[in-house]
């Protein structure tokens, strides 16, 4: 059965600082999913826990107190409308997301290459593709050896611009190794974690490097991975994306047999 493209995953309420939108409410992105036929929509604004320490400047203000103004969230006889949180892994071990609080959300997406967050998520020394690569395969590495309640829990846009933001950043994912990436999904696969497919990632023209914009996805599918699909909306009009990701999905073969879903 063809891999189902009726879910949003990842997507900003007003609440998360980069979006900052007043029409960005539950009521409206439920509303949404209810007109687009969804089966599951979740919110993930950006969070860090106040007693990680070291926080930067955006996370400073988006603890809990601050993400928690959404509940309780709108309810749907139609969809199932869940609220998760966006963290931040800077290395090393370190995650925003402290373990008293992992039961406070359905769903936790971790992205692994914010790397536009210098000297936060990446040292300034960092500064070639060839560094970037390496860091990102060293990231994911870390990644999935953490301690975290892996069934509930999504690797954010894989092949996110923000990875390098100085021009041609799908040559860092052309420069990552195949053998070493390999053991990562396939662990990520075993502990029931999700990838996911997400709009930004495939803007208009990618299909010109469509090799290096697929490349984790397929290595990830290869090895056993799970998917799903993320507007990563910050304004209402940015809703619809999630469904763009049929094009993606299609080229990756996927079945739904291969579609992750929530807990």
């Amino acid at each position: 059965m063809r891999f189902s493209v009726n879910h949003d995953l990842h997507c900003h309420t007003g609440l998360s600082l980069c979006s900052n939108d007043p029409k960005m409410t539950p009521e409206c992105i439920l509303r949404h999913a209810e007109e687009a036929g969804y089966d599951v929509q979740c919110i993930t604004d950006h969070f860090w826990s106040d007693s990680i320490p070291d926080a930067n400047e955006f996370y400073q203000e988006q603890g809990l107190l601050h993400v928690s103004q959404s509940l309780p969230l709108p309810e749907s006889q139609k969809v199932r409308f869940l609220f998760g949180c966006e963290t931040e892994y800077c290395g090393e071990g370190k995650l925003g997301l402290a373990p008293e609080h992992y039961d406070r959300f359905s769903f936790i997406i971790i992205p692994p290459n914010h790397f536009h967050m210098e000297g936060f998520t990446r040292s300034s020394s960092c500064d070639t593709k060839e560094k970037v690569a390496e860091l990102f395969t060293r990231r994911l590495e870390e990644l999935c050896e953490l301690d975290l309640p892996w069934k509930k829990v999504g690797i954010a846009h894989l092949t996110c611009g923000l990875v390098w933001m100085k021009g041609g950043f799908p040559e860092v994912f052309e420069r990552m190794e195949p053998e070493r990436l390999k053991p990562v999904f396939r662990r990520f696969a075993q502990l029931g974690a999700g990838i996911e497919l997400n709009a930004d990632c495939f803007l208009p023209g990618w299909r010109e490097q469509e090799d290096a914009h697929l490349k984790l996805y397929r290595i990830a599918r290869d090895e056993g991975c799970k998917f799903y699909c993320g507007s990563d909306a910050h304004h209402p009009e940015s809703l619809d994306m999630a469904t763009t990701m049929r094009e993606v999905a299609d080229l990756l073969e996927l079945t739904e047999s291969e579609r992750y879903l929530i807990p």
